[in-house]
Formats: C-alpha cells, sequence, structure tokens
C-alpha cells in the first residue's frame, strides 16, 4: 500500500511539474512571456533561420539559390532586430516572408525542408495578423 501511495504521489508531482511548465507556453502562442514582448515571435524567427540555414547546407553551388537564403536570413535578421527595440515591423516581416516564399518557388529543396520553411512563413503570417 505504501509503494502505491510514494508512486502516485511521483506521478502526481510529475504530471504538475510537466503540466506547469507547458500550460504558460501554449496559453499564449502571441502573447506576452517573460517580460519579453515579442520574445515568441523572436523565438518563431530563430526557429526560421535554423531551418533556413539546415537547407542551405543541403544547397548545391548555385549562387542564386545561395542569394534567396541569404536575403531571407538578412530580412529576418533586420525584423529581428527592430522587435529587440520595440517595434513590430510589419514592413520588415513581409519582406521576410516574400524572401522565403521565393526560397520555397524558386530553390531545389528536399521534402523535410520545404516542410519546414512552409510552416515558418504560414506561422510568420499568423504572428502578423494576431499583432497588428
Amino acid at each position: 500500500m505504501r509503494t502505491m501511495k510514494t508512486a502516485l504521489a511521483i506521478f502526481t508531482l510529475g504530471a504538475g511539474m510537466t503540466l506547469g511548465t507547458a500550460v504558460p507556453v501554449m496559453g499564449a502562442p502571441y502573447g506576452f512571456q517573460s517580460g519579453d514582448r515579442f520574445g515568441d515571435v523572436r523565438g518563431l524567427v530563430d526557429r526560421t533561420q535554423n531551418d533556413l540555414r539546415e537547407a542551405s547546407q543541403l544547397e548545391r553551388n548555385d549562387k542564386d539559390q545561395r542569394n534567396r537564403y541569404s536575403d531571407a536570413q538578412k530580412y529576418l535578421s533586420t525584423f529581428d532586430r527592430h522587435l529587440t527595440k520595440g517595434k513590430f515591423d510589419k514592413d520588415s516581416l513581409d519582406k521576410a516572408i516574400g524572401k522565403i516564399q521565393s526560397v520555397l518557388d524558386k530553390n531545389t529543396l528536399q521534402a523535410s525542408a520545404r516542410d519546414a520553411l512552409h510552416r515558418d512563413v504560414q506561422d510568420l503570417r499568423d504572428a502578423r495578423a494576431h499583432r497588428y
């Protein structure tokens, strides 16, 4: 009986800790977190930058394709820089989305990279719609 109570207590604590850390993140997909007004959007930008880097590592040495990756990262970086200053610059975000869409439309991509970038573009569009 005591073993059962101990196991139940451990399970309850584990579940509580798991839910306690997951709920704040899930509860505000485009809201304020940890005192950082745009922390969630900055996380999305970081994820998109990583997906672009991963896709570009699989790229052949085609100059135009490399330039499209570079342009997309440049505009994402500009948008992120504005976020750090407390400004949600919709124009920079629109340009970044356009550049990523150009990578999707014109570059040769693996299916997993295409899926990740497509998800990123959709999430960036959702963030834009929820912000302004």
